[in-house]
């Protein structure tokens, strides 16, 4: 449906479009900010305030100092009040790509057992750069392509004797281990768990939700002028319209139920279930 909108608004020639020609070289998104002008000119139609923009320094005369893209992104999908970045279609997801991407690269590690470390020392004394380079051509022209000199077969044998871990990033499977193990720690430690609780707070008929997705509701008087069953389908477009204000109040939600109601932040950590040791 929305496809057919836009391709409407198109041959009615009201109202002015932008063209977005595309091209065979792909850009780097590394200290590229103007590329975020690019793809997103409803958001930056000045050519100013994108991520990494490194033109302006900190100095003397000017007070603006050097904000990494995690910070600067946190702050534009927070920014008020017309939640323009929380509602765009695909900001959230395109960087929230190239975070993970960035993530992923600057944390990953080749991990090693100790008891295979002579074997991997024999075979990088077989391997050089070069080795590398043509064999890793061979593999992208054929993946079931077979090593042939000795530096090849060095090097294939070697790939069973590595494993690639990545650490601090959400969703992989090293952050699900260290999770197990913390888990696992508790447990020794502390016995068993005498709760178990699941929280799913219902973002969309909840007001709080509202107010954080943009919604102008007067929580003081809100069961005044309630009408069950009557914004049901606005309520749910609000949310699904904007994910930020759900992950905000999912949080919230969280961050309340551990602070206030199991006293995690009182001071004699007292709530509802008495004393709470860990969480």
């Amino acid at each position: 449906m929305r496809k057919l909108i836009a391709l409407q608004q198109l041959k009615s020639g009201d109202e002015p479009f932008i063209k977005f020609p595309s091209g065979s070289t792909a850009l780097s998104t590394y200290k590229n900010p103007k590329l975020y002008a690019y793809l997103w000119p409803t958001l930056f139609p000045y050519g100013v305030g994108m991520m990494e923009n490194d033109d302006i320094h900190s100095d003397s005369s000017v007070g603006f100092r050097h904000i990494d893209m995690r910070t600067h992104t946190s702050y534009l999908l927070q920014s008020k009040p017309n939640c323009r970045f929380q509602t765009h279609l695909s900001f959230i997801f395109v960087i929230g790509n190239i975070l993970q991407r960035r993530q992923t690269s600057f944390n990953a590690k080749l991990a090693v057992k100790r008891s295979w470390f002579p074997h991997v020392e024999v075979l990088l004394q077989k391997i050089t750069k070069n080795t590398i380079d043509e064999y890793t051509l061979k593999l992208k022209e054929n993946p079931f392509t077979r090593a042939v000199t000795e530096g090849e077969k060095a090097a294939s044998q070697l790939m069973k004797y590595i494993n690639y871990v990545d650490e601090h990033i959400p969703g992989s499977m090293s952050e699900v281990q260290n999770m197990r193990e913390e888990m696992f720690s508790l447990v020794h430690t502390n016995n068993l768990p005498h709760v178990f609780l699941t929280l799913n707070p219902s973002d969309t008929n909840n007001p709080i939700a509202q107010v954080f997705a943009g919604r102008n509701i007067n929580l003081d008087q809100f069961f005044h002028n309630l009408k069950p069953q009557t914004d049901n389908l606005e309520r749910s477009a609000c949310i699904a319209q904007n994910p930020v204000a759900g992950a905000q109040f999912f949080n919230f939600s969280v961050r309340n139920l551990l602070d206030i109601l199991l006293g995690t932040k009182r001071q004699n950590r007292k709530g509802v279930f008495g004393e709470v040791a860990v969480y």
